[in-house]
């Protein structure tokens, strides 16, 4: 063994030093070729006479050609690790152009990998459930009351689960809140409500414990699954947890699992909130199963049979459809009313696509955008590499002139451009990691979080593929460039370099208007989302949101057990939040503006609406105290709610401005009665006593639907659940802890839901559209100043380059004004290039922004002026110093510049 190491040992020391003399020839050669050839062409020599005479001076044609072949390596691997090394040492002595090319290549690289992640997370990776591509979702469809799917009702869960075939298992959820108090300070948590069979459904196993059994979905079993969220948050990772209690709505649960970290229900596009904190049994109530055709809040998520396609299944689901519709038949009949034409359709879509549905489309436009931002990186360190190229052509005419084939240099020059992209590469993932660190903190609640951004092995392999990619894109053009060259017009050439001809300066300006061309795609798309953005915070919500705080309340049932209590507990807080030290104004309802709210259905009165049309529907509200006063909702005709809008008075209620006009138009509706349901229905006639300006119940780029508030007083405390508004003198949010110790001290367990000021919630409502507008503004940014950069490079070159021919314009009488105009002209004329094929492929492009517009056309024209406005900007600034340079050439040394 150890004469092996020795030999081994004396074996790799004299590669080392062979290779160690092979790169000693390769520089002597090197140098003392160039003299000898130099010196030979200014003898008047030929190119091919003076490589000769030069090769014979060392020892004959053949043998130096030989040994210089030796010395550049005749093996693949030593002449690829030559080229390395000579590449690294070419890029070490320009370290100015090398930092410049690694940190364009790391932003546009960096962009690309931290949006893949995202898509990768969101859209590629399969949901983290057991067979996902085998769950959906089941919904229902009324044509009378619109063309969306709405969710399930609470008697059609146990209905889809009797009579369809197509499922392999069926289960119901329902979103809900619970107050969470104990030894900690009480909180409300968010829930779900769900059958026995979910957990299995989604392929998903406790932690710790076990899941529901079915007969705990009977009403009684007061039992509860944590998330491993709340597990850690709130019990501290007890290992001992299963089996303890927990106080939710004042009522003990027993746990009896805990669910992995990776395990999150229901998830963004579900549901309308967050996953859920804990897991109870559904446990639907009487009133719940009698809520026949109302109340479609639940949720259905189903298994489809081993070998049932999703058209199978909903063609099953239309049988089921039939079979719902006679329960319902039979229910009316039981009431004494006839449904009509009443018509209910059950139908199943895949499971990824009601989640991913929603964010598909903005988060593959994100994903166009990096990929024009690492386009135009790589457009602009294509453009540095020519100019370096150009600088090159005498060492390559010298390299070519010893012999060197060309093939071999255009390895050369693609070795240097490759290292140039894997270190942009590296850096580039450090980037990505900023990057993602930046999306985390603003990317909205709507895109699902079910997997982390993180470098894994897809993202990875991206990377590499955008590093070679890269590599070919921006160093395949230089490389072939700087072999198109004339040996002799170069050896000929005295200096280090060499002038070059026009092509070199076409071409750049070529890769200048790409990059333009680029940047205004880009540019319009960023501005015409801007402008978007703009029109949606210009809508007006209907309210005035500056100075109000809000926060949701839910009772107890256990502790607040009849309507007069509840009743009770909202009118001392209504009292109490009046006299607050701070408060305007104060109130409460059901829900609040840009969060949707209960749809309600309604008959006119003496107005019997003819077979076959829709239902009246209309969103409601039901409010108590000084709400719409508090929100500034403005009173049009009529009057407010008061303190004696009783249960003992006559019903009264108010609507919306757009409600009125639909169903009264040309007419006062003031005195005008309505009643909830359909006509058959027991429900007392409302009389309307005012109209309001019309609020916005979703985000505000979606249509406003007809209002109607109702006084709370008048439900005798039906109601357990409302959101209170307080309107403040100053910043809202300074009110949260007179709010929060007001309600304690009423009741010390009882917790706040969602404190939030009505600017936060405006906010959260326009978040998906600033997150997409952000991003492809930062992208769009990025990209003009890569344009900037490409635009500057180019005109200081051309400058460098016609410094003679500036110096004889300048002694010929030429002043700087037009010298300077010159420069811009040069820089101008490539902009305005640039402009006109960017908007061509703005026209081209644009039209997928169209579901992202609002209220502008993809066909702006403000948008596009402001863009060309821009550029023209962008454009003066980057030829400021290229036009002050060569204002400033002095005519004698210019004439005497090579």
């Amino acid at each position: 063994m150890r004469e092996f190491l020795r030999t081994l040992g004396h074996r790799l020391a004299t590669l080392f030093q062979r290779r160690r003399l092979e790169n000693d020839l390769d520089e002597e050669l090197r140098s003392h070729l160039d003299m000898a050839i130099e010196t030979n062409l200014l003898k008047g020599m030929s190119q091919k006479d003076a490589r000769h005479e030069a090769l014979r001076n060392f020892g004959g044609f053949e043998q130096t050609k030989e040994a210089y072949r030796q010395a550049s390596g005749t093996h693949l691997l030593e002449s690829t690790w030559q080229d390395v090394r000579y590449a690294l040492r070419m890029l070490r002595r320009f370290p100015g152009f090398t930092a410049v090319a690694v940190v364009t290549l790391a932003l546009g690289i960096g962009a690309n990998t931290a949006i893949f992640s995202v898509v990768n997370g969101v859209l590629l990776r399969p949901l983290p459930y057991a067979n996902a591509d085998r769950l959906v979702i089941v919904k229902e469809l009324l044509p009378k009351i619109g063309p969306q799917p709405l969710g399930v009702s609470a008697p059609d869960i146990s209905l889809i689960q009797k009579f369809s075939h197509g499922f392999e298992s069926v289960a119901g959820f329902r979103v809900w809140t619970y107050e969470l108090s104990g030894k900690a300070e009480p909180e409300r948590v968010a829930a779900n409500r769900i059958t026995a069979d979910l957990f299995s459904t989604l392929g998903a196993q406790p932690m710790m414990g076990r899941t529901f059994v079915a007969a705990e979905e009977q009403p009684g079993h007061q039992v509860a699954i944590l998330s491993y969220s709340l597990w850690q948050r709130r019990f501290g990772a007890d290992p001992n947890i299963v089996g303890q209690k927990l106080i939710l709505d004042r009522e003990p649960y027993v746990v009896v699992g805990v669910m992995p970290q990776s395990f999150l229900f229901p998830l963004a596009g579900m549901s309308q909130g967050p996953p859920a904190d804990l897991w109870i049994p559904l446990a639907l109530t009487k009133s719940e199963l009698d809520d026949f055709g109302d109340n479609f809040s639940f949720g259905v998520v189903a298994k489809l049979k081993p070998g049932v396609s999703l058209t199978q299944s909903n063609a099953d689901l239309q049988l089921v459809s039939q079979d719902i519709l006679r329960m319902y038949d039979q229910w009316a009949r039981d009431a004494h009313f006839s449904l009509g034409d009443f018509r209910l359709s059950v139908l199943s879509r895949p499971l990824t696509e009601e989640v991913r549905g929603p964010v598909k489309s903005p988060l593959l436009l994100l994903l166009g955008a990096v990929a024009f931002v690492l386009l135009i990186a790589c457009v602009n360190v294509a453009s540095l590499l020519l100019a370096r190229a150009a600088g090159r052509q005498k060492e390559i005419a010298v390299r070519l002139a010893m012999g060197a084939g060309r093939t071999r240099l255009l390895r050369q020059l693609l070795v240097e451009g490759a290292i140039l992209a894997l270190a942009g590469g590296a850096l580039g993932l450090f980037v990505a990691v900023w990057i993602q660190e930046s999306l985390s903190a603003v990317m909205p609640a709507s895109i699902p979080r079910f997997h982390p951004m993180e470098l894994d092995a897809p993202v990875v392999l991206l990377t590499l593929f955008l590093i070679v990619a890269t590599a070919l894109v921006f160093g395949a053009l230089p490389a072939f460039f700087s072999l198109r060259i004339n040996l002799s017009d170069s050896l000929k050439k005295t200096g280090r370099s060499s002038s070059v001809g026009p092509d070199h300066q076409r071409i750049r300006a070529t890769l200048v208007v790409v990059e333009v061309a680029l940047s205004v795609t880009l540019l319009i798309g960023a501005g015409l989302l801007l402008r978007s953005f703009q029109r949606m915070l210009d809508t007006n919500p209907g309210f005035r949101p500056e100075h109000v705080l809000t926060a949701s309340i839910d009772l107890p049932s256990t502790e607040y057990n009849s309507p007069e209590k509840v009743a009770a507990f909202y009118k001392q807080l209504i009292d109490r939040l009046r006299h607050m030290p701070g408060s305007i104004a104060s109130g409460a309802s059901t829900d609040l503006p840009l969060q949707g709210g209960w749809t309600h259905a309604f008959t006119l009165e003496n107005d019997q609406p003819p077979p076959g049309t829709d239902f009246n529907l209309c969103f409601h509200s039901v409010i108590y105290g000084d709400y719409l006063q508090t929100m500034g909702i403005h009173l049009l005709r009529g009057r407010y709610f008061t303190d004696d809008d009783g249960p003992k008075s006559s019903r009264a209620l108010i609507i919306s401005e757009s409600l009125a006009k639909k169903y009264w138009p040309g007419q006062d509706p003031l005195g005008k009665r309505l009643k909830w349901g359909p006509p058959e229905s027991s429900d007392p006639w409302l009389t309307i006593v005012g109209i309001v300006g019309d609020v916005k119940q979703g985000p505000l780029d979606t249509p406003t639907i007809p209002h109607s508030y109702e006084p709370y007083l008048q439900l005798g405390g039906d109601v357990s659940w409302l959101r209170v508004a307080v309107r403040g003198e100053g910043d809202p949010a300074n009110l949260a802890a007179s709010l929060r110790a007001t309600v304690r001290s009423m009741d010390s367990q009882l917790a706040l839901g969602s404190v939030d000021t009505m600017q936060e919630v405006i906010s959260r409502s326009t978040a998906g559209r600033r997150f997409n507008l952000f991003l492809v503004g930062s992208f769009a940014t990025l990209a003009l100043v890569l344009a900037a950069i490409g635009i500057y490079g180019v005109l200081a070159y051309s400058v460098t380059q016609r410094t003679h021919e500036i110096g004889v314009r300048i002694a010929l009488g030429a002043r700087g004004a037009e010298v300077v105009s010159l420069v811009l002209g040069n820089g101008l004329r490539l902009t305005i290039t640039g402009f006109v094929l960017g908007v061509v492929g703005a026209f081209c492009l644009t039209r997928f922004l169209q579901g992202f517009l609002y209220q502008v056309r993809a066909s702006d024209p403000s948008t596009f002026v402001g863009v060309f406005l821009i550029l023209g900007v962008v454009t003066v600034a980057a030829s400021y110093i290229p036009a002050r340079r060569a204002m400033r050439v002095d005519p004698l040394v210019a004439l005497k510049y090579e």
